[in-house]
Parts: structure tokens; C-alpha cells; sequence
């Protein structure tokens, strides 16, 4: 009995393609993230490293991890990076500057970097006690620095009264206040623990006090996210998919686990940290920031982050429709 051509030809064009498939699936991508800082904000990109996440969705991964926000956006910007872990605000700033971004997924609901941490001795009650006064920062521009202005500005500082003092790293921003040589910084809060812990410094505002945050902020809004250019999507949609793919076995790792056997898995990428100030750090994490529900990025909480964006003065009235949910987050079909 002899076969229709027809069906000689479906039958190699499905073993042609199936091979095709396995081939693809068999090859690991090689895919380089760039981060701002060795913290356990940054959880989830940690444990998918080091728990080995992102290899088993077939990636070649390498970490590269600047100093601050603004610095590992730029590596993404110019090649260097397949996708940076940030803050949203440096999606909107690249878009406006003609290098189209989208947002994949978020890690939290609250930023977790929004702490004002001072000196213990300092006798400061309030934000506005700052006023003049230097305040360190990893970098003017990163993430951190549009919450702690927009924090500032509440509070009833205009901009040429805050004094900001780059300083690059977590590390040397706990120095900088050790040293005295800046009267606050916009901490982490494992720096916050380690500041109480050890009787140098407290808070003037807490990100971990609910009433506090909505006070200013007005309610959840996403804070961390995984972002890329979205040519860069559109050209390699199946890298990014498994890039979240990761980051959401990181996520069902981190809700499954206590505190401490999540910083026991990262404790080793986190800059000399210690471990029990990172299980305070991840347990409120756990209980306050990172997010209930998963990583997809919803329109309602989208949109309270554009109203904050646009009064920090990062986006115009007129380019709320530009900058939209539809424009501005983009499904990999990780989700489904």
C-alpha cells in the first residue's frame, strides 16, 4: 500500500518540526540580568539563581549587579543586559527618552528600599527636621530616590532643600552613617534592622506601616518589576517568557518557605549580610511587601502607580494614554 504524497510530506514536515521544537527547548539561552544591589528586596532574582530556576527553564543566566537602579538600567539600554530588576519609574524615564520598555512582572506591592533611616543621636522627629541636611543615597535617579523625594516633597521639603549624597552601594551607605558623615539615608530594611540591632539609627518613616504608606502613597502599587525593551521582547519572546517563568518558581519557593531557609538560599549573594538580618528583612517582606496573588501586573494598581509618577513629576497629564497599562506592560504568556 502505498502512502499519498500528501501525507509523506505532513508526516516529515511533523518530524522536521517536532525535532525543531526539542532542539529549541534542548538549547539553553544565555540571558544576562542586571540588578542594582545585593538585598533581599531582590528576593526572588536571587533565590531563581541560586535554587537553579532559571536553569531548569533552559537559560544560561548571569547576574550583574551595578551599585544602583540607574546604573543597571543602563546596561540594559545599552545591550549589556537582557533585562533589569528595578523600579517601574526607570521604564517610564527610558520610554520618554525613545527606547520603547515594558514591565513582565512585579515582585511586591509596596517599595521596599522607602525607609528614612537617621542617626541615633540626631534628635530628628520629623522629615522636615532634614531639611539642608545630607542624605545618602545609592543614586540620584535610581529607584529608591523618587520615592524618598516624593517622600520628602509630602513632607513639605522643596527640592533645593534636600541634599543628596550618592554613595553607590548598600554598604557604603551603612559607612556613610556610621561615620556620621550624612545625617540619613534611604534604607533597606534589612540597614534598618542592622541599624536597631545595633543602636545606630531609627526611622523617621517605615514602609512596613500600612496606615503610613497609604497615608502618602494611596494603596498597593507595584515597585519591584522585571523589565526590558520591548524590541528586545518582540524579537525574543520565548527568553523573556522563561524569565518569568523563573521568577514565579521563585515565588511559590518563597511562599512555601520561612524566612530563614529563604536567606539561608541567598545568603551568599547578598554582600556580607548577615543571616539573621536578612530573616528579619524577608519576613516582612513576606507579611507586607511581596505580593499575595502572584506576579501579573494589574491595570487597577498600574494605575495608581502612574498617579504617583505623574505627581513626582516623571509623567505629564497629557501622556497618561501614552504611557498606559496597554503600552507599558506586556504578558509573555508566562502567566497562563
Amino acid at each position: 500500500m502505498r502512502l499519498p504524497l500528501s501525507a509523506i510530506f505532513s508526516a516529515c514536515f511533523f518530524s522536521v518540526a517536532t525535532m525543531a521544537a526539542f532542539r529549541v527547548q534542548a538549547e539553553d539561552m544565555p540571558v544576562t540580568i542586571a540588578a542594582g544591589v545585593r538585598d533581599p528586596i531582590y528576593t526572588h532574582l536571587y533565590v531563581a539563581y541560586k535554587n537553579g530556576y532559571l536553569k531548569e527553564q533552559g537559560l544560561e543566566p548571569k547576574l550583574v549587579i551595578t551599585g544602583s537602579g540607574s546604573r543597571a538600567a543602563q546596561l540594559m539600554v545599552t545591550g549589556q543586559a537582557d533585562a533589569t530588576i528595578g523600579n517601574p519609574e526607570h521604564v517610564l524615564v527610558i520610554s520618554n527618552e525613545g527606547r520603547a520598555t515594558v514591565m513582565l512582572a512585579a515582585f511586591d506591592q509596596r517599595n521596599t528600599f522607602g525607609n528614612i533611616l537617621v542617626n541615633s543621636d540626631s534628635g530628628l522627629k520629623e522629615l522636615s527636621d532634614l531639611k539642608n541636611k545630607p542624605i545618602g543615597i545609592t543614586a540620584t535617579g535610581g529607584g529608591a530616590y523618587y520615592y524618598a523625594r516624593f517622600l520628602f516633597q509630602h513632607s513639605g521639603l522643596a527640592p533645593s532643600e534636600i541634599k543628596w549624597i550618592n554613595l553607590g552601594s548598600v554598604a557604603n551607605l551603612e559607612g556613610a552613617m556610621r561615620s556620621k558623615r550624612v545625617s540619613a539615608v534611604v534604607a533597606s530594611l534589612s540597614m534598618v534592622e542592622t541599624a536597631k540591632t545595633q543602636k545606630y539609627g531609627y526611622t523617621l518613616f517605615d514602609s512596613r506601616d500600612t496606615d503610613a504608606w497609604n497615608k502618602v502613597f494611596g494603596g498597593p502599587m507595584p515597585s519591584s518589576v522585571v523589565y526590558a525593551l520591548a524590541d528586545n521582547v518582540k524579537k525574543k519572546p520565548e527568553l523573556y517568557r522563561r524569565v518569568v517563568k523563573a521568577m514565579i518558581q521563585a515565588d511559590d519557593f518563597i511562599k512555601k518557605n520561612s524566612a530563614e531557609t529563604i536567606a539561608e538560599a541567598i545568603v551568599s549573594e547578598m554582600g556580607g549580610q548577615s543571616v539573621p538580618s536578612l530573616v528579619h528583612a524577608i519576613d516582612a517582606y513576606k507579611k507586607t511587601y511581596w505580593r499575595p496573588s502572584g506576579l501579573k501586573i494589574e491595570e487597577p494598581e498600574y494605575k495608581r502607580w502612574q498617579q504617583f509618577a505623574m505627581d513626582n513629576e516623571l509623567l505629564s497629564k497629557q501622556d497618561l494614554d501614552k504611557y498606559g497599562y496597554a503600552n507599558l506592560v506586556k504578558d509573555v504568556g508566562a502567566f497562563q
